[in-house]
């Protein structure tokens, strides 16, 4: 039986990327360090999705437009590193200018928790100074921690990005 190994990453865009992304974009899928399983994909986003306020779910991005993967698989235990080099390097490149992640702000608008990146919250890939969970879930954050703290306040359901439990008084 094939193993099949991926590591994906999400940056929700409010427009379009721009020229210097774009330039990333290109570098990096046509550079020599790249491999042929990864990309990127632009996937639409919005619609009916806008008409749903921020703060009614755990997903803040209401007015995205599109939602942009990046994608690598491999089946080599052995290449490991060197596709999560790649991504890594591919996904800095293209959030240069916002510390190696979509921070939101005009062009970005933080990450997609479907695709939970353990890299957001590790300070060498993201040196925005952005906190990983507003990356996720914007001003949603402290609500979810409450909804912890009452639901699972013991911490059974955890992961390396959950959410953690809002300090008891």
């Amino acid at each position: 039986m094939a193993t099949r190994r991926y590591k994906e990453k999400a940056g929700y865009l409010r427009r379009s990327l721009t020229d210097a992304q774009l330039a990333a974009v290109y570098r990096n899928l046509t550079n020599d360090t790249g491999c042929p399983s990864g990309g990127m994909l632009l996937v639409g986003y919005g619609g009916q999705v806008g008409t749903v306020p921020s703060d009614a779910t755990a997903v803040a991005q209401r007015d995205a437009v599109m939602k942009a993967v990046f994608h690598v698989f491999w089946a080599d235990e052995s290449e490991d590193a060197d596709r999560l080099a790649w991504i890594r390097a591919f996904y800095r490149d293209v959030y240069a200018d916002t510390g190696g992640v979509p921070v939101p702000g005009e062009v970005s608008d933080g990450s997609y928790i479907n695709y939970p990146d353990r890299d957001l919250a590790d300070p060498a890939w993201n040196t925005s100074g952005v906190p990983w969970h507003t990356l996720y879930y914007k001003d949603n954050y402290p609500r979810l921690q409450r909804a912890k703290a009452r639901w699972d306040p013991r911490g059974v359901f955890r992961h390396a990005l959950a959410v953690e439990p809002a300090e008891r008084p």
